[in-house]
């Protein structure tokens, strides 16, 4: 009878290995499929039509279905993991009080609502474990290669003045050159790895995120270049010699200065073409693309007097701009636009000093975060690239605001918010990965 007890005891204990085991198995699985689709959204949302939607949907439903089932191998949430949940709620949910202030136009909920739904993507990475590969620059160089072909092929072969490839011209090459900026950390984190080819590649992706923003002719994201690309280089000053510093600095250098000299690129027309906006707006013509744009900001500031706590409204703006073309204070052109091409002024106009307060947020709250995390692992870089493209994102974002008003656009809300929670979760995981 003793003897039956300890056979019996062993079959449960060896059941229970064998069902611990195919839970791991299946864990591991699951959590590579999870990474994958972030990768699959780097790589795709320049490369087909709605890309970004596809892999962010199926990462949202199976943080809905299957999130709590590796509830005990999540990652613990950390005070920095609970200020970057509150600042997207808070974004979210006061957008949404300002869609009810303006009129609660039901369709306007769309985009204000992916600042909640992308909390349980963020939960469900910080339960998939991340493999030890870095997933992420793979999927951000393929992603940055395509949207070059795909640019190429619209410019050279179907002859279209700007690129815009499945967006609009402005959109496409300020995610692009996000892109190309992402690919620009992954050479010095294979270059950190001993991985010539991968550098090479990330090196070759970085130009061709580059090269497809010159082809939209996007003239706000240029911007970013010459000072991001100073930050990413300040930050690997500790990989590289003084000497290689130099010849990177050279070279790029020489490689703006042949942008901007072939025609072909379109770079040198619309560099031009600006300075000749500007000429003409001085002159009293507002028809140009520069013109309009100033307008449309003189008129963010007649709209921001009229409410400037809770802004006017995007519907309750449309009566006030007409009015002001009227009166001559604002060009009936510029009135047409649905947002004014500036994400500070429009949100000021629309949402006043309250949703500024917000957007700023928005921007600040996830760069401290990422930043803190740049000078916690400032000597290895198997966490220090993930954090320094975390902090990438809001930077350039910042800058593309200046020209254009990003969350005014599905796009654009997308790849700010989804960028942000996969490199922040890689940060989270790499540190776990390197403890």
């Amino acid at each position: 009878m003793n003897s039956w007890f300890t056979l019996s005891r062993k079959h449960i204990a060896m059941g229970r290995g064998t069902l611990n085991s195919t839970n791991s198995s299946l864990y591991r699985y699951f959590s590579y499929f999870v990474w994958l689709l972030a990768a699959a959204t780097l790589a795709l949302t320049l490369s087909i039509p709605r890309g970004i939607s596809y892999p962010t949907l199926c990462l949202f439903f199976l943080a809905i279905i299957f999130s709590i089932v590796f509830i005990k191998r999540s990652l613990s949430l950390t005070r920095q993991d609970a200020l970057l949940i509150i600042v997207f709620a808070l974004y979210g949910l006061s957008s949404i009080g300002f869609v009810y202030l303006d009129g609660w136009h039901v369709r306007e909920l769309d985009r204000p609502s992916r600042f909640l739904l992308v909390l349980p993507v963020l939960i469900l990475l910080l339960k998939s474990k991340m493999p030890n590969v870095p997933i992420l620059f793979y999927g951000s160089i393929l992603g940055a290669i395509a949207a070059a072909l795909l640019a190429a092929h619209e410019v050279f072969v179907l002859g279209l003045p700007r690129a815009q490839v499945y967006s609009n011209a402005i959109m496409f090459g300020d995610t692009s050159m996000l892109l190309g900026l992402l690919n620009a950390v992954a050479c010095f984190y294979f270059y950190h790895n001993k991985q010539k080819l991968m550098v090479y590649l990330a090196a070759l992706a970085f130009c061709c995120g580059v090269l497809g923003s010159i082809l939209s002719g996007s003239r706000g994201g240029w911007i970013a270049v010459p000072l991001i690309g100073l930050f990413i280089l300040i930050q690997a000053k500790d990989l590289i010699g003084k000497k290689q510093l130099i010849s990177i600095l050279m070279a790029l250098s020489v490689a703006a200065v042949a942008a901007i000299a072939i025609p072909q690129t379109g770079m040198q027309t619309r560099i031009a073409k600006a300075y000749e906006d500007i000429e003409l707006y001085q002159q009293g013509k507002t028809f140009t693309s520069v013109g309009l744009r100033f307008e449309m900001w003189k008129g963010a500031f007649y709209l921001f007097s009229q409410a400037p706590i809770l802004g006017v409204g995007e519907y309750g703006s449309k009566p006030l701009k007409a009015d002001l073309a009227r009166k001559g204070l604002m060009s009936k052109a510029a009135t047409r636009f649905d947002h004014l091409h500036n994400e500070f002024f429009n949100t000021l106009a629309i949402k006043g000093l309250l949703g500024l307060v917000f957007l700023i947020a928005l921007y600040l709250v996830p760069l401290k975060l990422f930043l803190s995390k740049l000078r916690q692992h400032h000597s290895n870089w198997n966490i220090k690239a993930y954090a320094l493209c975390g902090a990438l994102v809001p930077m350039s974002y910042m800058d593309f605001a200046l020209t254009q008003s990003m969350f005014s656009h599905n796009i654009g809300i997308m790849v700010f918010i989804f960028f942000i929670v996969f490199f922040w979760c890689a940060v989270r995981w790499a540190e776990e990965l390197n403890k």
